[in-house]
């Protein structure tokens, strides 16, 4: 259900930060790429890097301009605490632990439906014995936690400022699927140099838009849901580091070059891989937004 809001600059401020937030990526990305730049060199991985922060930094420009302030408690707070209290402390497990298990299952479907795809000799290629491979995961997990600066730059805007004004205007359901597709239009100048799925696919880049902004729509619902239940965007960010940093045990064995016809293809082949990330958020939000309609019915009684 729509939210009534008492802040009728509510409009002007959402649109502000995503004003910001868009510029800061969009502007150099695309002087970047029109100049001749490739996604390989220095520079482009200096702008991708660069880019996680943007969301943050245009929340904080927008408070300091729009006078919202900078409350670490609170409806309209930064949500940067950590509170362990009433067991919320299993959502922080749930958040480091989850990509690891949507991660495995979508590559298993996969090699379900592409199995020369699964090559062992890849394994040499990464330089981990197989012995120890099940070590993978946990040093991914452990890593991106510490070095997760990166993702909670994003989460801290778009999950801790951008959603929960998109809640008050169209409420949860609406809010998660309008959220996803602005953060996936926000990747499209990466996609479009060849984050994610490469170049030379079929439809490029529009295919490859397409996918992503699902993945964003799916995740987003994830993510939110965590952010929500802690009061905190901690483990939204813990939940994206690991997302990012790791594909999995099975996919250390996943041999590209292998795979041909329509499972060759790029966008074919990650929406396959995506695809228990995918039915989770689409679970998620039917949880979010019953719980919301009941806190809606609650609130009248």
């Amino acid at each position: 259900m729509k939210r009534k809001t008492t802040d009728k600059f509510l409009h002007k401020r959402l649109f502000l930060y995503l004003a910001f937030s868009f510029a800061l990526v969009w502007i150099p990305a695309i002087v970047y790429l029109a100049a001749g730049g490739v996604y390989e060199s220095p520079a482009m991985q200096s702008i991708l890097t660069y880019s996680m922060l943007c969301p943050s930094m245009g929340m904080l420009l927008t408070r300091w301009i729009t006078g919202e302030g900078f409350p670490m408690k609170g409806e309209n707070s930064l949500k940067l605490g950590i509170d362990f209290t009433g067991k919320k402390w299993i959502w922080y497990v749930v958040a480091v632990l989850l990509p690891v298990v949507y991660q495995e299952l979508g590559m298993g479907l996969f090699y379900l439906l592409a199995p020369e795809g699964f090559d062992p000799a890849q394994l040499a290629e990464y330089g981990i014995p197989e012995k120890i491979v099940w070590l993978y995961p946990v040093s991914v997990i452990i890593s991106c936690c510490i070095f997760s600066v990166g993702a909670l730059g994003e989460e801290a805007g778009w999950r801790g400022y951008m959603m929960p004004k998109l809640e008050e205007l169209f409420g949860t359901g609406k809010a998660i699927v309008i959220g996803g597709i602005i953060w996936g239009v926000w990747h499209y100048p990466a996609i479009y140099a060849g984050h994610n799925f490469g170049t030379g696919y079929a439809g490029e880049p529009w295919t490859g838009f397409l996918v992503f902004t699902l993945f964003t729509i799916g995740i987003g619902a994830i993510l939110t849901f965590l952010t929500k239940k802690t009061g905190s965007v901690w483990p939204a960010a813990f939940l994206h580091a690991v997302n990012n940093g790791t594909g999995g045990i099975l996919y250390l064995y996943y041999n590209k070059e292998k795979v041909t016809g329509i499972m060759g293809q790029a966008p074919v082949a990650v929406f396959v891989q995506l695809l228990p990330v995918l039915i989770l958020g689409a679970a998620t939000m039917v949880v979010s937004c019953r719980k919301d309609s009941l806190d809606d019915k609650t609130s009248v009684l």
